[in-house]
């Protein structure tokens, strides 16, 4: 079991019906992304991966501040991660099959030196010719290489009409791109996964931007990385 929570680790860090709410340009709101396609060529991987398929993230984001709220394999993860750029501050709340983690951290903190070297090396390239409608908003396509990934490519739609730093992309969120990440594939030769998102409102409740720890064994980031079998830093 522990193999298959690494795995969505490896992968990337993520996720009723739709509301379309049209064309418009959002700063505040939220977004609800679903693992949509997943396909792997060793059977072990793919039984993995179809555990994930229909996982759901919400993003709540307004101002500098964002809040990714996860439900990940009919329940057995759930994970909320608070994030305010201009505090420079990170809290992370996790609920595995009711071991209960609070990591807490300095934003800046959250990546290995490996993976902002890898960030700093990645390329993202654009073609707004290459275009898809999403829940209304127009987007265009994206591609991020790097050349220490070993074949991992990450293709996307952006729009520039949602205004948020928010990326559910593991290993890149240091990067910044044109828009929001409307929908995105993350794969190689070897496997593939694909979050769309499914619904967008642009209202929010306050109330989801709070946290309450009580019942949580607090932990450093080193800490928590430790107990996760050494899978690496994270990024927001």
């Amino acid at each position: 079991m522990k193999s298959i929570f690494s795995l969505f680790y490896l992968i990337f860090f993520i996720s009723l019906g739709s509301t379309v709410i049209g064309q418009k340009v959002l700063d505040k709101g939220s977004i609800k992304m679903e693992i949509t396609k997943v396909s792997a060529e060793d059977p072990q991987m793919a039984m993995g991966l179809e555990m994930m398929k229909g996982s759901k993230t919400e993003v709540f984001f307004k101002d500098d501040q964002y809040v990714t709220y996860m439900d990940m394999m009919g329940g057995m993860l759930k994970m909320q991660v608070h994030v305010e750029k201009g505090k420079n501050t990170m809290n992370m709340l996790m609920d595995m099959m009711g071991n209960k983690s609070w990591i807490e951290s300095k934003l800046d903190e959250t990546q290995t030196v490996q993976q902002k070297e890898i960030a700093n090396q990645s390329k993202i390239e654009y073609d707004k010719n290459d275009t898809k409608e999403i829940l209304g908003y127009k987007c265009y396509k994206m591609t991020v290489t790097n050349p220490e990934m070993d074949g991992m490519t990450v293709t996307g739609y952006v729009t520039e009409d949602i205004k948020t730093k928010a990326n559910l992309i593991q290993g890149f969120q240091s990067l910044e791109f044109a828009g929001y990440t409307m929908e995105f594939t993350v794969g190689n030769p070897k496997f593939s996964m694909t979050m769309t998102a499914i619904d967008i409102k642009d209202q929010i409740d306050d109330s989801k931007f709070s946290f309450d720890t009580k019942g949580y064994k607090k932990m450093t980031m080193a800490e928590f990385q430790k107990s996760m079998g050494g899978m690496g830093g994270f990024g927001f």
